[in-house]
């Protein structure tokens, strides 16, 4: 194997592996978005920290004092 023949085949390589990894990012682009379809939104939210929403004052009953 020649000099230049080594370097084809390494540039053959790297063009390969270019090509897949932008094909297979797109792949798994489109895959998400119709998964988002499908799926209800309680399972799209981030799984950041959540806080309980604070009890509105309509909600309650006051207290009765004696």
């Amino acid at each position: 194997m020649t000099f230049l023949e080594l370097l084809d085949v390494i540039v053959l390589t790297s063009a390969v592996t270019v090509v897949l990894t932008l094909l297979s990012r797109r792949i798994r682009l489109r895959l998400k978005v119709s998964l988002e379809q499908y799926l209800r939104p309680r399972y799209l939210k981030s799984r950041g920290v959540r806080r309980r929403a604070s009890a509105s004052s309509s909600s309650r009953t006051p207290d009765e004092s004696v």
